[in-house]
């Protein structure tokens, strides 16, 4: 370890100023934290610091926002303990070159650089030589104090191996989230070994126990059998020797309270918010039931009872008891519930298992498919999805808003590509900037076409108002969303978000003007907006939960997905962006409609103004019966509104319209001058757009959870799912899982994704006369397998 470093001397404004310069977001703190208004949204502009400090003159400590960083606090007063926790994180890969800040010794806390944003996670409450030992991890909304005083102390806090005013955020050692999960886990065991747990000892109040209708009689039943189904709901709570209650804390329920929730047999209390609760609503609010029919069923199922005991007339009972689902509810009848019209059932919609898009489709007709070949050719680490990705964006912002297609859609594309990292999305970024400048127009190209990354409202605007024909380039897609999505988003943030769905539909109208902002965003016409985006699957989906599905960002996402194949390096690739073929340059002045070497020209996409409407526009046409193609295409994925899950009914209204920019895209690459949709542009355009529909789908149903249970449902089944025809046993997932989710846990959710037929546990016989008993996914049974009962094992 580094010796201990101080820096008594720099000012707050200093430190304020390093911390931005280095990639860091601070916020000023009073003691311990913030007593700022939306602090977590805090400017970070350098040239505000002074001002601040003047305003808030009482926040001289300065904090650092976590999120990008993880910061894991070690909040240990006894040094041995300490010690212990402190070996266990130098187990972590990099650990060692951690910088840590003491404030008050041996209490310490280590900073690591994210490879996912992650909230915040702890283990519990444990008393050790009279004093509360605890690990937190520290993320996404939260903060701690860098510099200044400690609020007990009085000292300044010091840091050691480094620090965030020497060591740039980029240069951090990284940490996984199944690297911090697994250090709970063991931090969690050594304090548990050391001390014993502190929790409350409020006994739960009566509650009424009526039996008269099927809601009440299911209650009723699960209270006198809380043992059956609570573990199941809450994997941490604990039983009291002396009461029988069940009870499990606030922070064990991730929030911010001091008192717990007590499940007893004569009534629940949480006693946090100072209500009576039931068993039916702790499963749909806790559990993730999407119903109080499934809340019910579930229940059910962990009694051991068939609903029809309780009164329950069925009609079809095809139940899924699972918690957190995206399934349909079965229609029933029940004894206090208004009965809906019931209509004839359509077979659900199959969801296909969406892989990476296929190869062949990464390379269209005409310019697209140049610029990806060159782009594909430039790379060490070649992925043709996202030179797709990227040429598909580049080509949309070069023809801007002066083509349209058929039905009167242009050429404004969100377009998303999902790959982890290693895929050379760097060189996709920088090949098309280098395209850009390859024409005898030089840079002048680059500058009219590529925007910033979207941090503000005034700058998209004032972006559009310099170009109307945009393409901005947002890193770390996933990440921007999480930001920029949400209910709790602050306003600002959701207000680009609400911006984005507006400019879908601007290109044949204006956008701006007295109602954004106040009047300070002048209208702007006709504006031709298109985002290149990359994010890692994970970060993506991490971003979103079920809310926003029917908000309508989401379905207006073309989504190209890279797949499992990692890419081949090349040791020495053909193409250079320090030497674009003069034949590209050629199309890229054409798409651009430069003529003679001049800037003139009402058709030049240089010339645009943003006050003035385009003209002339040219209309891509259908070739000959390729309209029967696009409408027959776009009436089969409406029409799936019947059999689909209705939360994904918005998307499907989208997947046309993305295949309409799609084909006028590639048509436009093909003949800048008298742009055609053929058959063979607007059927690779309908594979494009259906591609996106299916990752859209299978990503939402495997990764979107609205609850730590749900999440942890989903992340056993994605264990049986990635492994597909070649199975998993159950000593791979509980490796895998690395102690993240405790053994009663992990068997409920086997059992309960085995109930839902979505995992099979069977058994396949070899050719050479050996037998495997594997976990399956429903799609990846290999045939031949005997699908073993859960009755049997």
């Amino acid at each position: 370890m580094q010796p201990a470093q101080q820096n008594s001397d720099i000012t707050p404004a200093d430190v304020r100023r390093a911390l931005i310069e280095n990639g860091y977001r601070y916020v000023p703190a009073k003691g311990k934290g913030p007593i700022i208004k939306d602090w977590p949204n805090f400017s970070q502009r350098p040239d505000q610091i002074d001002g601040y400090l003047r305003k808030h003159a009482d926040h001289r400590n300065t904090g650092v926002l976590t999120g990008d960083i993880v910061a894991v606090d070690v909040d240990a007063p006894d040094a041995a303990i300490a010690d212990q926790l402190i070996a266990r994180l130098m187990a972590i890969p990099g650990a060692k070159r951690a910088p840590y800040r003491v404030g008050k010794a041996p209490k310490c806390l280590f900073i690591f650089k994210a490879t996912e944003p992650r909230r915040k996670a702890s283990t519990g409450e444990y008393l050790i030589g009279g004093s509360k030992c605890q690990v937190e991890i520290l993320g996404q909304g939260q903060q701690f104090v860098a510099y200044g005083n400690h609020a007990e102390t009085g000292l300044p806090y010091v840091w050691s191996n480094g620090e965030p005013l020497s060591i740039p955020l980029h240069d951090l050692p990284e940490i996984t989230p199944d690297a911090v999960d697994a250090f709970l886990a063991d931090a969690d065991a050594i304090l548990a070994k050391a001390g014993t747990p502190m929790k409350k000892k409020s006994e739960p109040r009566q509650q009424g126990r009526g039996a008269d209708t099927f809601w009440q009689r299911v209650n009723s039943a699960a209270l006198d059998n809380t043992d059956r189904w609570v573990p199941s709901l809450f994997s941490s709570a604990r039983k009291e020797a002396g009461t029988g209650a069940w009870r499990i804390t606030s922070k064990e329920l991730g929030r911010d309270l001091e008192e717990d929730l007590s499940i007893h047999r004569d009534g629940i209390q949480d006693f946090g918010l100072e209500q009576s609760e039931t068993a039916l609503s702790l499963v749909e609010k806790w559990g993730g039931a999407p119903s109080p029919k499934d809340a019910a069923f579930w229940l059910c199922e962990r009694l051991g009872r068939d609903p029809v005991e309780f009164g329950w007339e069925h009609r079809d009972i095809g139940a899924r008891m699972t918690l957190g689902g995206l399934g349909r509810v079965p229609a029933a009848a029940n004894d206090n519930e208004q009965e809906e019209d019931q209509e004839d059932e359509e077979p659900a919609a199959v969801i296909p298992q969406a892989g990476g898009l296929s190869e062949h489709l990464c390379y269209p007709p005409g310019a697209v498919g140049d610029f990806a070949r060159f782009i594909v050719g430039c790379s060490r680490f070649p992925s043709p999805h996202l030179s797709l990705v990227a040429s598909l964006a580049f080509t949309a912002g070069l023809i801007g808003r002066r083509y349209r297609g058929p039905t009167g859609l242009r050429s404004n594309l969100y377009i998303v590509g999902l790959a982890e990292s290693g895929f050379g999305k760097d060189v996709t970024i920088r090949a098309t900037a280098a395209l850009a400048d390859s024409t005898s127009w030089g840079h002048k190209v680059s500058e009219n076409l590529f925007s910033d990354q979207i941090r503000s409202l005034p700058g998209l605007a004032g972006k559009l108002r310099k170009s109307p024909s945009a393409v901005v380039i947002q890193d770390e897609f996933g990440r921007w969303l999480a930001e920029h999505t949400g209910r709790s988003v602050a306003s600002h943030r959701a207000e680009i978000t609400a911006s984005l769905m507006e400019l879908t539909g601007a290109p044949a109208g204006f956008w701006g003007g007295q109602e954004k902002a106040g009047g300070n965003i002048p209208r702007i016409l006709a504006p031709c907006l298109t985002i290149h985006g990359v994010s890692t699957p994970s970060t993506f989906w991490n971003a979103l939960t079920s809310g926003n599905i029917s908000e309508g960002l989401l379905g207006r996402l073309v989504l190209v997905d890279v797949g499992n194949a990692e890419p081949v390096k090349v040791r020495r690739p053909p193409n250079s962006i320090d030497d674009i073929p003069p034949a590209l340059s050629e199309q890229v002045a054409a798409l651009l409609g430069l003529s003679a070497g001049k800037y003139t020209g009402a058709f030049c996409a240089l010339s645009a103004k943003s006050d003035e409407k385009p003209h002339p526009i040219m209309t891509a046409e259908w070739a000959p019966g390729v309209d029967d193609l696009f409408e027959d295409f776009d009436d089969r994925i409406r029409g799936m509104r019947k059999t689909i899950d209705p939360q994904y009914r918005p998307i499907l209204n989208r997947v046309g319209e993305n295949a309409a920019r799609l084909a006028l895209i590639v048509a436009v690459g093909c003949d800048p001058k008298e742009p055609v949709i053929t058959s063979d542009i607007q059927t690779w355009a309908n594979a494009v757009a259906e591609h996106s529909l299916q990752v859209i789908l299978r990503g939402a149903t495997d990764n979107i959870a609205d609850n730590d249970r749900a999440a942890e449902y989903l992340r056993v089944r994605q264990q049986v799912v990635r492994r597909g025809r070649s199975g998993i046993t159950l000593r791979d997932i509980v490796k895998n899982l690395r102690g993240s989710i405790d053994k009663r846990r992990l068997e409920d959710i086997l059992a309960m994704l085995r109930q839902a037929r979505e995992i099979h546990l069977a058994k396949l016989t070899m050719e050479s006369g050996q037998s495997k008993v594997r976990f399956w996914s429903a799609e990846s049974l290999p045939d031949g397998a005997a699908i073993i009962s859960l009755e049997a094992g």
